[in-house]
């Protein structure tokens, strides 16, 4: 194996290079280096590239949705061995260097990521993924993940009525894992047309497009104006997150997932009168990462349609531009 390796690095606000890099090494008794073979690119990624979200700093190699096989364990590794092939769980928790407090950090936003050729993270970061799914597949783990924690901090009930506002990758994923939950009508808003005939082929009952429809109407035909049961914010900026407590019936619950823009506004008296309960839900834990994979290798949710752009390491450059400007892409992999 030789010394260095090929990664993109986030080097200033709007811009990436690829460059050559050490091989990272291990450094604990439980470490496993893992040869990277797909890594997705999350909206945070890219909110990130621009320095919307403030949530990455460059120099930064980002990337959290990953896959790979394993190269080599560390003396204290039982489970795994060079060859096999895993899905990468990226929250980390280490004692800091400094302090030796445990700290939760984000591999691609607090270390090291994956849009590079070998990463190093924790045996117990590791999840085996079987034969029959593809490394490209298996690297939507994380985001599914990410919607099944989402769904399982409230209760679903049988033919509860949902509206998940926001197309993207995460609003997909919630919306079939709320149908797996027993959800009973399953609505999803956006504002791209492409995006709504996808949520529609893989199970939206109905859709709503704010550039052209009215929202009161559609309440009306979709919950005879009584609002949804239960709406669910996949975008995390002010006209969604409206969107989101308008769109709720009273008493009803809205769960907020998205974590774009840090304020927003919102109409405070319609939440008090109404009733209305507010959730927000952040990442995963260690379960819903093995739900999420066990479904994916039960086929119980179909992530290929959602990868419409695959990759390639040296793209990388111009990829994020290319991603921000085509609203038609629902999910990017970079593929190694």
């Amino acid at each position: 194996m030789a010394d260095t390796m090929k990664a993109l690095v986030f080097t200033d606000f709007n811009r990436q290079d690829v460059q050559d890099l050490p091989i990272p090494q291990l450094v604990y008794p439980d470490d496993v280096l893992v040869r990277v073979r797909a890594a997705g690119v999350c909206g945070s990624d890219l909110h990130g590239y621009t320095g919307q979200s403030g949530r990455r700093q460059p120099p930064l190699v980002m990337g959290h949705e990953v896959t790979g096989e394993v190269v080599q364990v560390g003396n204290q590794v039982k489970h795994f061995r060079a060859g096999d092939r895993v899905a990468v769980q990226p929250l980390i928790y280490r004692p800091d260097e400094v302090t030796g407090v445990v700290t939760r950090r984000l591999i691609g936003m607090n270390l090291p990521g994956a849009y590079e050729e070998y990463i190093v993270v924790p045996a117990e970061n590791l999840f085996p993924i079987p034969d029959s799914l593809s490394f490209t597949a298996g690297s939507l783990t994380e985001p599914l993940a990410v919607a099944v924690h989402a769904v399982s901090l409230r209760q679903v009930r049988p033919y509860d009525s949902v509206l998940v506002i926001g197309a993207g990758a995460i609003g997909l994923l919630t919306l079939q894992v709320l149908k797996l939950a027993g959800a009973g009508k399953v609505a999803m808003s956006d504002v791209n047309e492409d995006r709504l005939a996808l949520a529609r082929q893989i199970g939206a009952d109905a859709t709503f497009n704010a550039t052209h429809q009215d929202f009161d109407q559609f309440l009306q035909a979709t919950t005879d104006g009584k609002g949804f049961d239960m709406t669910y914010e996949a975008v995390g900026i002010t006209p969604t997150v409206k969107q989101s407590i308008q769109g709720v019936k009273y008493g009803g619950t809205v769960v907020w997932i998205g974590n774009n823009q840090r304020v927003v506004e919102v109409d405070m008296q319609s939440i008090v009168t109404r009733e209305v309960s507010v959730a927000g839900t952040y990442g995963m834990n260690q379960q819903d990462f093995a739900r999420a994979l066990q479904m994916l290798a039960d086929g119980a949710i179909d992530v290929e349609p959602l990868v419409n752009r695959r990759a390639t390491l040296a793209e990388g450059t111009t990829l994020f531009d290319e991603l921000i400007n085509d609203q038609t892409v629902v999910k990017c992999v970079i593929e190694f």
